[in-house]
């Protein structure tokens, strides 16, 4: 059975961030206005230290939205393939204990994709010590190292990364779910 590295955040959902900023600041961002990958550049920086504590009661996992299809076709997609949720779960940005991160993430998985094994959980933040057949993700730089097939699923932060980079890294963009179960799913 062929392995699939399948990413979480802005992969399997998406705005976690976003809704915690918007809370703090009393806001009604969209995706559409951020100005980069990181949510945090919408905080005045004379705020962000405050914004980082309060960051540290929230459960990002209470803000996320689902992908669309995200749920239907990886039990698809777990039929014919062993899929493993790999994410990461610490960033430098922070300064505070991010191991309840880990705890979080690991309880939302739980609940929206009970179908998939807590052993195919892992956290990790250098994927390209992954040796799986097949890696999706919204960052071009999470697919690097082995993979037979590498797509970069399209996202807010990623619009910049040329056909050229993509090309370099033996990656395909895809639009979403749908799309990958037509290409996964294919009769062979």
């Amino acid at each position: 059975m062929k392995t699939i590295m399948v990413d979480m955040d802005e992969v399997l959902c998406i705005g976690g961030h976003l809704g915690i900023v918007n809370k703090f600041l009393n806001t009604n961002y969209k995706i559409d206005d951020l100005p980069g990958y990181y949510t945090e550049d919408l905080i005045p920086k004379e705020h962000l230290q405050e914004y980082y504590h309060f960051f540290e009661t929230q459960n990002v996992y209470d803000y996320v939205s689902i992908i669309p299809d995200a749920i239907e076709v990886l039990k698809k997609l777990s039929k014919k393939y062993q899929i493993f949720i790999c994410t990461a779960y610490y960033s430098d940005m922070y300064e505070m204990d991010q191991s309840r991160c880990l705890v979080d993430k690991y309880k939302w998985l739980q609940k929206n994709f009970p179908f998939i094994n807590p052993y195919q959980y892992v956290f990790i933040n250098d994927k390209s010590l992954l040796n799986c057949d097949i890696k999706i993700d919204d960052r071009l730089s999470n697919l690097k190292g082995y993979g037979e097939q590498k797509y970069l699923f399209d996202s807010y932060h990623n619009q910049q990364i040329s056909n050229e980079e993509l090309k370099q890294e033996g990656a395909i963009r895809v639009s979403g779910w749908k799309e990958l179960e037509t290409i996964l799913l294919k009769e062979e």
